[in-house]
């Protein structure tokens, strides 16, 4: 894990055992900065989302993709200052920036690693709302909404679940103060809950944005200019080509597969792979993860986890409808 500010005792101190809302340091995901007069135009021909969009009171949810239409990361992007300030797990951004950054040179756009000004944490829980409120911020009121106070942000991704930008001094300090603090895990399993995910290595580039669902939350524009990979994500909305989407799913057991496990459906008397885990967390034996599977895909089916012990797999309902 990148623990850039994050100390191991620090670290070592957080618990999934928090009850009601907490602040969760997310040192996995990191921040770039994008400067220069080209920024927005530059972003606009490589993002899925529309950046004639974004203002002072919002941010955005896209994906960069390929040429094919493939994604390399899926991020949160809003203005601060002068720059616009990217947002991402530490794979798929560092992906996605030397993409950028070869394509770049012919614009007047620049990249910048944010990891030596800011620290990304999450807020969740029942009540997180009180959290907001309690370190300065008024209420985003809505998701896509961010609020801002001092030199930080604060973005509602979905009901009760923030993610939170600071000063990495002010970041420091919080985790010295009598917040309720939770390890980085109980903010994921939120994520997952909330049918969102990130891409880790092995799936870079694996996935059209529609299989990660990121339609359903508001993270492709089908309305703006061209973009890198539009042909492929137009065809699979008009044409009705894609046949599979992100779905959460559940499991007694201790296991923790990793990004890129299987996952099987059971045939007659044989297990075929029908599917691979996106993100997955265990917290005290349940394990819970968001997977991409057959898009009609339906909770009489039979589901495993391909692994020793093969637990069985329940499937959840998401809390966005497919389109």
């Amino acid at each position: 894990m990148h623990t850039s500010w994050l100390t191991a005792k620090s670290y070592g101190q957080l618990s999934n055992q928090v009850q009601g809302p907490f602040i969760a340091p997310l040192p996995a995901f990191d921040i770039i900065s994008v400067s220069g007069t080209d920024k927005h135009k530059y972003l606009q021909s490589q993002t899925t989302c529309d950046l004639d969009q974004l203002n002072d009171d919002t941010f955005l949810r896209g994906a960069h993709c390929d040429a094919k239409g493939k994604t390399w990361s899926v991020f949160h992007l809003l203005q601060h200052h002068d720059e616009l300030l990217v947002v991402a797990f530490r794979d798929e951004l560092s992906a996605s920036v030397a993409q950028w950054q070869k394509f770049g040179v012919f614009s007047k756009v620049s990249f910048a690693s944010g990891q030596d000004k800011f620290a990304t944490l999450g807020i969740g829980g029942a009540g997180a709302e009180t959290l907001v409120s309690r370190l300065g911020f008024k209420l985003p009121g809505g998701n896509g909404r961010l609020s801002r106070h001092n030199q930080g942000a604060v973005l509602q991704l979905a009901d009760e679940h923030f993610m939170l930008i600071l000063p990495k001094a002010d970041a420091i300090a919080l985790l010295d103060s009598d917040y309720p603090l939770a390890a980085p895990t109980l903010w994921l399993k939120q994520h997952i809950l909330h049918g969102l995910c990130y891409l880790e290595q092995p799936l870079i580039g694996e996935f059209v944005p529609q299989m990660l669902n990121l339609q359903a939350v508001d993270a492709i524009s089908f309305s703006k200019g061209c973009y890198l990979g539009q042909e492929t994500v137009a065809r699979m909305k008009y044409l009705g080509r894609n046949k599979r989407a992100a779905w959460i799913l559940q499991a007694d057991t201790d296991e923790a597969p990793a990004a890129g496990c299987d996952i099987e459906q059971q045939f007659n008397e044989n297990w075929r792979r029908v599917g691979q885990v996106i993100n997955a967390v265990n917290i005290n034996n349940q394990l819970w993860l968001i997977a991409v599977l057959p898009n009609d895909i339906t909770p009489a089916d039979s589901l495993r986890l391909k692994s020793d012990s093969a637990p069985a797999l329940q499937l959840l309902p998401l809390p966005y409808p497919l389109s």
